[in-house]
């Protein structure tokens, strides 16, 4: 030790202490996190996987930064891990914590690839402002003789420049809030909105009118091809379905647009319109999207890959078998009423659809008898998918009020309370499936609807 240094306990002194300690263990996370979030991301990890790797790494390059000069003015390594402990542990947990639940929480920031303005930008404002929450716990730490203090005591310090850290850390800040904003208005400008903003109905209604009534009748679209790892999967047991959309030079698309929170809605059904689910795959860095999935029975399948790129919706669709005998279902007949499981109940308004003509959905959720106040649910406040019976063409579907609808699946309109309520086109007569999403005290419930369409 090269002797005791006393520690300020108040005022300028104590923040600047604070503030050198929190750019010290900045430094680290930062590093450690970085190289996990580009490991993860470049070998196919999970979201939670990723996350892992990145808080351990964290932790890693946070202890080394404080160890490193100890170990060379002579100190044990027995001595010194116990002051990198003390000293380093409850700044690095904060910031990881605040770190990555920001990256959760920034719309597509996990979805990213690495050679994408989104992942580095949700990452360095996520960074920054992590560290803007540990400040204030080394200061508190460090006034009582803890955290930092440890390492102060021993007179020896070493690690990068606090300034020069200061510096890039502002730098960093600038340049990802103006991703960010510059994202999110361009985002509300084109209807698409990150984090689930939604565009007025006028300026959203002249764009879907250019698309075409459905969808998901192709593998193949606009240049872009849906390419399944796979055309068949096991029977109830765990898999992971994997796939990539090409485009027309024959490699992995890779820029998506974020549309309702997520960079690619994935719709499985089986053929007679059972089974359905809605998934959220993760893209690795090479293209290829991939996400657990579980078919319980047998029969065919079709998958829709639901996306937006380049300011429009696509949906593509390929076929999905899983070996077994098949026992078919009938279409159930149409109901007013639908279970979602757990005791509730969903009601869909009566009144009768015309082929052609634009038809309003008004679906109100229910439990014992009461209507029921739905959670957010992918920036709205429900999603409903629309398929048409024989050849499971995928509409369009929008929401009667203020929202941004996508190619397919719809976000609920509606005020605050009430109906959740949508529109869309049956383009021709028939039988249609309604699936119908909301989320409840964090749990997502689907209720399945029958519409018959007439001339």
């Amino acid at each position: 030790m090269n002797g005791h240094h006393e520690m300020p306990t108040s005022g300028r002194a104590l923040s600047s202490v604070a503030l050198s300690a929190t750019l010290h263990c900045l430094t680290g996370c930062a590093i450690g996190e970085i190289l996990g979030m580009v490991i993860g991301t470049a070998l196919g990890f999970s979201n939670l996987g990723t996350i892992l790797l990145a808080v351990a790494l964290a932790f890693v390059f946070g202890y080394t930064l404080t160890s490193v000069p100890l170990l060379r003015a002579g100190l044990a390594l027995g001595a010194v891990v116990p002051i990198a402990l003390a000293s380093d542990t409850a700044s690095i947990a904060v910031m990881e914590v605040v770190d990555n639940a920001l990256m959760v929480v920034i719309p597509g920031a996990m979805e990213a690839g690495l050679d994408e303005l989104l992942f580095w930008a949700s990452l360095s404002v996520a960074l920054v402002i992590a560290g803007s929450f540990a400040f204030p716990l080394n200061r508190w730490l460090i006034a009582r003789g803890k955290g930092h203090s440890a390492v102060h005591e021993t007179g020896i310090h070493g690690g990068p420049d606090v300034r020069v850290v200061g510096a890039l850390a502002a730098v960093a800040f600038v340049f990802g809030s103006a991703v960010l904003i510059g994202d999110l208005v361009s985002g509300d400008d084109s209807g698409g909105g990150h984090g689930g903003g939604h565009s007025a109905m006028s300026g959203e209604r002249g764009h879907e009118q250019e698309q075409d009534a459905v969808r998901g009748l192709a593998v193949s679209e606009d240049g872009m091809k849906l390419e399944l790892e796979r055309a068949e999967m096991p029977r109830g047991t765990g898999s992971r379905l994997s796939y990539r959309i090409l485009g027309s030079d024959g490699a992995a698309v890779r820029d998506f647009e974020v549309e309702h929170e997520k960079r690619m809605h994935l719709i499985v059904v089986r053929r007679d319109m059972t089974g359905f689910q809605h998934l959220h795959p993760t893209m690795a860095a090479d293209g290829t999207w991939s996400t657990p999935l579980t078919l319980d029975e047998a029969g065919s399948y079709r998958v829709f890959a639901d996306f937006k790129r380049d300011g429009r919706n696509h949906t593509l669709a390929s076929d999905l078998a899983v070996d077994g005998a098949t026992a078919w279902e009938p279409i159930p007949a149409p109901r007013a009423e639908a279970s979602a499981g757990g005791g509730f109940e969903v009601m869909l308004a009566s009144g009768a659809s015309s082929a052609g003509e634009e038809s309003e959905l008004e679906f109100e959720v229910m439990h014992g008898g009461k209507p029921v106040e739905v959670d957010p649910y992918l920036g709205a406040r429900g999603h409903l998918v629309a398929l048409r019976e024989g050849d499971l063409a995928y509409l369009h579907v929008h929401p009667v009020e203020g929202g941004a609808g996508h190619e397919g699946g719809g976000h609920g309109g509606g005020s605050t309370g009430g109906p959740i309520a949508f529109a869309t086109e049956f383009p021709t007569d028939g039988r249609y499936r309604l699936f119908l999403q909301f989320k409840v005290d964090g749990i997502v419930r689907t209720a399945a609807f029958t519409r018959d369409v007439a001339r």
